[in-house]
């Protein structure tokens, strides 16, 4: 048999698969970005500025020199990131399926495993967008290829390929630095001899030197790029680790890390039964001399990522942060088919259901991949709109969720955070001025874009950018937050409000009319039935209004002068830390819904 003949026997099951994974990811690429993330990638490529979050920290310095690289070539920063996802799918699938084929001796148990993995709903999802998932998996795929095959103790390409990978898997997704670290040393120490050892951590440090030397660099030095990463640290611990878990159990963040990225109960519940079943097989693996060396650095990545999901990752981007823990479930899984094939006698069960669940999968994931396959994502349309019919002296306020979006979409306009721009032209009728929203608005001229809603909208995905809104504030619909009032808030349904404290304080613009209609209400989770709340302007009080949970609206009459301050008590108040046990710090009374002036 010549070389060819051998390479085609050896690695057919891989060709097929990976043009396989291929077809799959070119049929549901995006059309447009959506993520917020997805334009900071595509912003750093433009010009990799560390100081102004081009990229986020922690850096992410080698997705951005790569997407540099194709950028030259498609010549859009955006879809540079995407066509290298795309591309990085494939070879990604490759390298994993040859990893579970060194540590199963099984190729179509191995390509079973690696198209579980690939064809699960959050890689279907997610892999394909200009983000850094899908790449990193595809050099940690690298990694553990490398680290599955069998040392040679003459020579060192092995050694020298972990270390590469390893660090590319880094420098793609800092994050993955925590479960990396052990994994690494775990393997350095099973190496057969100190050259080997030496070969991967020199090639460890040269390829960390060529990603990170150019991220101190663009972040202005060495102590700038400390406080850039030190910046993003207490952000973790402040956001990730406490207030975007809301009080969540850790059952039901298990939930959300462990069976929602795999979508539907119909394939999670499955495919849990066959990991079970596969765990005792997983055990035995382990007591093999033959695989013992080789298995235990996944392992210890299994178990450091796993506990650094649960304990400090934010759940709402739990489909995303658990791609690296589904490659040995996946394994799992895998293994789990293999005693069911020989419960049933029946050869072709992994493959057929393998095929169950991918089939499945994509079904179930196509109102969300199919949707932005054809239509444009809610921003970029809202975008598109304030591009063509908008004049240029409009400006634009983002909510804060949308920044990224406005900033690179809307680069021809003023643009600038909503409670700023209200500040700034709450008393001037003569700038037209336009909100940007994270959801739905039933405001008079509002152009609302959305997507359709899904389970795996809500599952996968931090559930923003579905619907986004470009909403007009008329002069007469604008006032000036003073004391007390909290930012504005929209809900997909057209909802929108802000929270007031126990005593607030709104002005209204020098053109005022003589009277002033406010809108007043509370949400169904507020701990009272009724609030009443003492209305007064200008220190003279006008009015008592009953809020409840139906909008109450109070028509004011307003005196003659310039300066309106318009004062809210409340009787009741409540913090929702206390109640909703997240660590959400404000004292709230009643929803202020809308205040137009006549």
């Amino acid at each position: 048999m010549n070389p060819t003949q051998t390479i085609v026997r050896g690695w057919w099951r891989e060709a097929l698969g990976a043009a396989l994974v291929l077809v799959s990811r070119i049929l549901t690429a995006p059309r447009t970005p959506w993520e917020n993330d997805e334009f900071l990638f595509a912003e750093a490529v433009r010009r990799f500025d560390p100081s102004r979050y081009h990229p986020h920290p922690p850096g992410f310095p080698l997705l951005v020199l790569i997407g540099k690289v194709f950028a030259g070539f498609v010549h859009d920063p955006w879809r540079a990131l995407v066509v290298f996802s795309i591309i990085a799918a494939p070879i990604g699938f490759v390298a994993i399926a040859r990893a579970f084929r060194n540590w199963l001796d099984n190729p179509n148990l191995a390509i079973c495993a690696a198209l579980i993995y690939y064809f699960s709903a959050s890689m279907l999802v997610h892999g394909t967008l200009a983000l850094s998932d899908g790449p990193a998996m595809m050099f940690l795929g690298l990694a553990l290829f490398a680290i599955s095959s069998p040392h040679d103790a003459e020579h060192d390409r092995n050694a020298i390929a972990i270390g590469i990978w390893t660090s590319a898997a880094i420098g793609t997704r800092p994050q993955l630095l925590v479960p990396i670290a052990p994994m690494l040393l775990i393997a350095l120490l099973q190496m057969r001899t100190m050259r080997q050892r030496a070969a991967c951590v020199i090639a460890f440090g040269l390829f960390s030197a060529m990603w990170f030397l150019p991220l101190v660099d663009a972040a202005g030095g060495f102590e700038a790029t400390r406080l850039y990463e030190t910046k993003q640290a207490a952000y973790v611990a402040a956001h990730d680790a406490s207030v975007s878990r809301g009080g969540k159990s850790m059952a039901q963040l298990a939930v959300r890390f462990l069976f929602h990225p795999w979508g539907t109960k119909y394939v999670t519940l499955p495919l849990f039964a066959s990991v079970f079943l596969g765990v005792a097989a997983f055990v035995r693996l382990l007591r093999r001399d033959k695989f013992r060396s080789t298995l235990w650095p996944l392992v210890v990545f299994t178990i450091v990522q796993l506990v650094f999901e649960l304990g400090w990752m934010d759940p709402a981007d739990a489909a995303r942060y658990s791609l690296p823990v589904m490659i040995p479930i996946a394994l799992l899984a895998v293994l789990g088919l293999d005693v069911v094939k020989r419960s049933v006698k029946v050869e072709a069960t992994p493959a057929i259901v393998t095929a169950i669940f991918a089939i499945a999968t994509l079904a179930y994931v196509w109102p969300l991949a199919g949707a932005r396959t054809k239509v444009a994502s809610p921003p970029a349309a809202a975008a598109a709109f304030v591009n063509a019919n908008l004049s240029p002296n409009s400006v634009i306020a983002y909510d804060v969720s949308l920044k990224p979006h406005a900033e690179y979409l809307l680069s021809r306009f003023r643009v600038v955070p909503i409670e700023k721009a209200v500040a700034e032209f709450y008393d001037r009728p003569d700038v037209p001025l336009y909100l940007i929203a994270n959801g739905a608005s039933s405001a008079n001229g509002a152009q609302v874009f959305t997507w359709p809603a899904s389970d795996a909208y809500e599952k996968l995905t931090r559930e923003l950018y579905r619907t986004v809104s470009i909403v007009p504030k008329p002069p007469r619909e604008r006032y000036l937050p003073v004391r007390g009032v909290y930012p504005i808030e929209w809900t997909a349904g057209g909802d929108e409000w802000r929270w007031l404290g126990p005593d607030a304080t709104i002005r209204l613009p020098r053109a005022h009319g003589s009277e002033a209609a406010l809108t007043l209400r509370f949400s169904s989770d507020v701990p009272f039935e009724t609030n009443a709340v003492q209305i007064s302007i200008n220190a003279r009080n006008v009015a008592v209004v009953n809020v409840g949970k139906e909008p109450v609206i109070a028509n004011v009459p307003l005196p003659p002068e310039p300066l309106i301050d318009i004062r809210f008590r409340s009787a009741h108040s409540f913090s929702p830390g206390a109640l909703l046990h997240n660590a959400d710090p404000r004292t709230l009374a009643v929803q202020l819904t809308s205040v137009v002036s006549q």
